[in-house]
């Protein structure tokens, strides 16, 4: 519980002291429950492509993984209550065909080659809920869960153990990943904003079982279709080889269709 705390208080304090007077720009509405406007699209080198098919639905998939991670999730816009824009996601994922091209020696080998993986069928599911605070940006929080259907046993061995991607694979080896969080966006400057995020992960299981993260983002918007993103990642975690802590440089280009305001 120690290491929550750490978190939380981070996360607080930092957008607390960076809080400003208006609201954040399209871009980067990514941890957010708006979706995407009808007709338009989103995407970056890291974050997963988005578009609008209609006010209430948005289709997304990350595209540079579908060769070898067929994935495709959906966001649905649920109503609004008590001042807070609410919206659930969805997504389906194949990882197999990635973890058996991964376990490998030599350049581009994460997992030793003696393992093999079956087929599975990853599962995410969760809600998301928005709100403006008067002006001073917008707060969101996240509840989900993610599991896995597989056709036979994985050794427990086989693992990524990096930030980032341990937390997000763990449900596929045993046990279903409990997710929540929170994040925090506003603006600093006319074209620069921020966003504070927070994330645990929960695995119902006996060890290597809690991993968080939080992190940190400048938005730089370049023009009506281009958004620099860049900032840090925190993350704690429980690895086979015991607890751990670590700091990652982040970074992204966020390009598509020109927006209008966030939806509401």
């Amino acid at each position: 519980m120690k290491h929550l705390y750490i978190f939380l208080i981070n996360f607080f304090i930092l957008g607390s002291l960076m809080a400003q007077s208006e609201l954040p720009f399209t871009r980067g509405s990514y941890h957010t429950a708006s979706l995407m406007q009808k007709g338009k699209w989103e995407s970056g080198l890291l974050q997963p492509f988005r578009y609008g098919l209609s006010e209430k639905l948005e289709i997304n998939s990350n595209i540079l993984l579908m060769p070898l991670m067929p994935n495709l999730g959906i966001k649905v816009r649920l109503g609004s209550y008590s001042g807070f824009l609410v919206s659930s996601e969805h997504q389906l994922s194949i990882p197999s065909a990635f973890l058996n091209t991964v376990s490998r020696k030599g350049t581009g080998g994460l997992i030793s080659p003696e393992f093999d993986f079956p087929f599975m069928l990853g599962i995410n599911s969760g809600i998301i809920a928005s709100k403006t605070i008067n002006d001073l940006g917008i707060i969101s929080l996240t509840g989900g869960f993610a599991l896995a259907l597989r056709t036979g046993k994985i050794d427990p061995m086989a693992t990524i153990d990096l930030p980032v991607f341990f937390p997000r694979m763990a449900q596929y080896y045993k046990g279903v990943s409990i997710r929540v969080g929170s994040s925090f966006q506003g603006r600093i400057l006319k074209n620069w904003n921020y966003e504070e995020n927070i994330r645990l992960f929960f695995v119902t299981r006996n060890e290597t079982n809690f991993n968080a993260e939080n992190s940190g983002n400048i938005f730089w918007k370049l023009g009506k279709k281009l958004t620099i993103k860049g900032g840090y990642i925190l993350t704690y975690g429980s690895y086979p080889f015991g607890n751990h802590w670590q700091l990652w440089p982040s970074f992204d280009l966020l390009f598509g269709s020109r927006q209008a305001n966030l939806s509401k």
